[in-house]
């Protein structure tokens, strides 16, 4: 049994939790959620990290999702990062931003996100982990919110600007499992 806990814990766009302790199993199954809040102990084997916690970062490229279907330029902004970066800002719409770093490794995405924070400064940070955690993974039709009895590797975004909300250029994912 695991135990981890940050600031925030990002479960979808709309249930962001903050002082949440995550649990999981040794399959990675998440066991429970509680707030240290709640709580006047916590044990010692709890392992507190400075950021906010999500479920992994999901490639659509990684994953083969046909691009051929319309599906994302008809419903999301989707910005592919795979291999061309911007030079210039992401400007918001009133469709929900999806990000496409073409892996799901930290080290190549951590590369990337460096170069790309200047891109991404109208976006929330809670926006960026929506564009690359969970609207891929309702795109690819799957369990897209972190909950009980999902089984997820975690991750932590850590050097986040957490008084503003938004990506720096120190910003880096780190996976917890």
């Amino acid at each position: 049994m695991t135990r981890v806990a940050s600031q925030f814990t990002f479960c979808s766009p709309l249930q962001i939790l903050r002082l949440t302790v995550v649990e999981q199993d040794e399959q990675n199954r998440i066991t429970r959620l509680f707030s240290l809040d709640d709580n006047a102990v916590e044990s010692a084997q709890t392992l507190f990290f400075d950021g906010i916690l999500s479920r992994g970062i999901v490639s659509l490229k990684e994953n083969k999702y046909p691009e051929t279907t319309g599906l994302l330029l008809a419903d999301y902004l989707y910005v592919d990062f795979s291999s061309v970066l911007p030079v210039t800002k992401i400007m918001p719409t009133d469709k929900p931003l999806l990000l496409d770093f073409g892996t799901s490794s930290p080290d190549e995405i951590n590369r990337k996100l460096e170069i790309l924070a200047p891109a991404l400064t109208l976006f929330s940070v809670f926006d960026i982990i929506a564009a690359c955690v969970y609207y891929p993974l309702l795109v690819l039709g799957e369990q897209a919110i972190l909950s009980e009895k999902c089984r997820t590797g975690l991750i932590i975004w850590e050097h986040l600007d957490l008084v503003n909300k938004r990506v720096a250029v120190h910003t880096r994912i780190r996976r917890i499992n």
